[in-house]
């Protein structure tokens, strides 16, 4: 059998350790409340400026690559063409989604 005293410490650490988890927690969450939660519209902004850029470039590499060139009608349409096709699979993929 272990002692009282023992058994007493035991107590106390554990206390002590779960006070510091709950300490810890309680900071972090004022933390992210503080510094991390406001940018985050501004992050989610960022990010949706690369991915429209990355896309148009996208777009732009594929109608070079079938020589349309840039300023014609048919780069247009070709860009046109492209972004009705994203569309269309946006759509598609959202659609397998929905049960």
């Amino acid at each position: 059998m272990k002692s009282r005293g023992t058994l007493a410490i035991v107590q106390s650490v554990y206390d002590y350790v779960h006070m510091a988890l709950w300490a810890t927690l309680v900071a972090y969450v004022v933390f992210f409340l503080a510094f991390i939660a406001p940018r985050m519209p501004e992050a989610a902004a960022r990010a949706e400026r690369l991915r429209i850029q990355e896309i148009s470039q996208e777009d732009e590499d594929y109608c070079a690559k079938w020589q349309i060139g840039l300023g014609t009608k048919m780069h247009d349409q070709c860009i046109l063409d492209l972004r009705e096709l994203r569309w269309k699979i946006q759509n598609r993929f959202a659609d397998q989604l929905d049960f």
